[in-house]
């Protein structure tokens, strides 16, 4: 018989999933996101009262010297955040980016490739009173005949619906 402790936080889903390849979107929202729950716990449906969270709309966005856009990408970060295990914490789940839109001048040849991230749970809260937390990273590639760029964009996420930015290109 396992022994949980909603105290003790781990990561369940994946730890790195693509979004968008050679300017298509890729992401499936069933499989492709993190989540921070009570180690030994493997599924989140085992909680309860889940809530729904989105942020503001981020952006990715690369021009030309002439100031024609190249390459876009904007998106929110979601998640399921509050949930309960036998009463108790506020977890989260189903965390990861929802993409709003891809665009890549053809003419150029322009490339736009995204991929997402969830790494480093960890109780934000108190034994008696756990929070889970999870990192949450958003990285777009930018190519074109010439160039290739890379930038990110880093979030805490936490169980009680609080995020805070830890690094951000562009936004």
């Amino acid at each position: 018989n396992v022994t949980i402790d909603p105290a003790v936080i781990w990561q369940i889903g994946k730890a790195i999933w693509d979004l968008v390849k050679n300017n298509k979107a890729v992401v499936d929202y069933t499989t492709d996101w993190a989540g921070a729950v009570p180690m030994n716990v493997t599924d989140w449906t085992q909680l309860t009262e889940w809530t729904t969270w989105k942020s503001s709309m981020y952006k990715f966005e690369f021009k030309n010297f002439l100031g024609q856009k190249l390459t876009e990408f904007t998106w929110k970060y979601t998640c399921q955040y509050g949930g309960k295990y036998n009463g108790k914490g506020k977890f989260l789940t189903l965390c990861g980016a929802s993409i709003n839109e891809i665009y890549a001048y053809g003419l150029y040849g322009e490339q736009v490739q995204v991929s997402a991230k969830g790494s480093k749970p960890f109780n934000y809260g108190t034994a008696d009173d756990p929070i889970g937390g999870i990192n949450l990273q958003v990285v777009m590639s930018s190519a074109g005949h010439f160039e290739k760029t890379v930038v990110g964009c880093q979030i805490t996420m936490k169980g009680d619906s609080t995020f805070t930015v830890i690094q951000c290109d562009q936004n």
